[in-house]
């Protein structure tokens, strides 16, 4: 979430810049009772669930003359989890939240600066975490806003993960990026600004196999007076379509709609919905499929001559309409208000992130247990320039 007003608390111009599968009941399932004489039956063991693949077993039994009762087969064996079945958590209304120290510090490889490292987006594949960020190098010469890749198995290797400087990848500097996976097209895909652009690749892990960028939005919005042009893309699919949301720090939040078999084609675009100020609908748009409901949920960073924190909406479609969630300074879905440290205040802000999703593709999915997010941070005792605030990267993890 790179910005651009620097008074009220604001960016200045950003313009440069499934849970884990059950396995079958623990218990074998009782198998239909065998006939009479010689006959015998198969008894079927329970199913897994939530596993890539169910899992199924087979007991059989045998028959004694009189009518026998088969046994069941052995556990299922679905996916990761060990019996029992998925667990599905509905949103709560009001959200409390936790946050330690930073996780992600700026650190920059030889010869380059960083002052600060921003706009994460997330995503576990492979039994670790990939990580997309912003950095602000200080770099005489070519720095500016760049980007960094970097990737780690648990939270406690984040602040070892080395970062890699993407300045010099195919696709440039990646801003403000969001990262997923997009299955009709079995590829990697990596949505970013300035002007809408993408960029694709066949493995998350091949950091130099990103393909070069490529327009994302037909008739993008460009910069108008106090308004910038379109930042902070966000996509989210359906079953049909694929929907780009998209903010310019007026006050308003546009979205973009293309059929699954277009995507990533955008053109044109309208307004979701406007707010009274600019600040309570400013940036950092995040979209997510609630597992186990029909809900869509809708996050917007915004600040009420406050620090930054995130308004939510929740709806069935996303196509809206869109109903308020937790979307005040004073009940947030998460921001000063409700958001507590271990081990000392750190930041007041609590701005461009994202949620740690249960899945990686273009559906977006998360669950409401155990929610997590990821959100950039900051020092509010020190000042100065926006790209030289030292903005780090911390973890919230909801309270129950």
């Amino acid at each position: 979430m790179l910005a651009a007003i620097a008074a009220c608390g604001s960016d200045p111009v950003d313009g440069d810049q499934s849970s884990a599968g059950t396995g079958g009941s623990a218990s074998p399932t009782t198998g239909a009772s065998g006939t009479t004489g010689a006959s015998s039956t198969t008894g079927v063991g329970g199913a897994g669930t939530g596993g890539s693949t169910p899992g199924t077993s087979v007991g059989s039994t045998t028959s004694t003359g009189d009518a026998t009762v088969g046994s069941g087969g052995a556990p299922g064996t679905g996916g990761a989890g060990t019996g029992g079945s998925e667990t599905f958590c509905d949103l709560p209304t009001t959200f409390k939240w936790k946050s330690g120290p930073p996780v992600i510090s700026p650190k920059p490889p030889a010869g380059r600066t960083f002052a600060s490292v921003k706009d994460p987006t997330i995503v576990f594949f492979e039994d670790k975490y990939h990580v997309f960020a912003t950095v602000f190098d200080t770099t005489s010469g070519n720095g500016g806003w760049q980007s960094v890749y970097l990737n780690f198995t648990d939270f406690p290797q984040a602040p070892a993960a080395e970062q890699h400087y993407m300045q010099s990848w195919p696709t440039g500097s990646t801003v403000a990026p969001q990262v997923f996976y997009f299955q009709p097209h079995n590829k990697w895909y990596l949505i970013y600004q300035w002007n809408g652009r993408y960029s694709t690749n066949d493995d998350i892990n091949n950091m130099n196999g990103w393909s070069r960028p490529q327009p994302l939005l037909r008739g993008e919005p460009g910069a108008m007076g106090s308004t910038l042009g379109a930042l902070d893309f966000w996509n989210i699919c359906d079953d049909d379509n694929c929907y780009l949301f998209f903010s310019r720090d007026d006050g308003k939040l546009y979205r973009s709609k293309v059929s699954i078999e277009d995507f990533p084609n955008f053109d044109g675009y309208e307004v979701v919905m406007t707010a009274p100020s600019q600040g309570l609908l400013f940036e950092a748009s995040n979209v997510y499929k609630v597992d186990g409901s029909n809900k869509y949920l809708l996050l917007v960073e915004a600040f009420d001559n406050s620090p930054r924190f995130f308004r939510s909406w929740t709806s069935e479609s996303l196509d809206g309409p869109w109903a308020p969630l937790a979307d005040t300074k004073n009940n947030p879905f998460a921001g000063p208000a409700n958001v507590t440290y271990e081990g000392g205040d750190w930041s007041d802000d609590i701005s461009h992130g994202e949620l740690i999703r249960s899945g990686h593709d273009e559906k977006m999915t998360i669950s409401a247990c155990n929610m997590r997010f990821l959100y950039q941070g900051r020092d509010p005792s020190v000042g100065g320039e926006y790209g030289r605030l030292p903005y780090k990267l911390g973890l919230l993890t909801l309270q129950e």
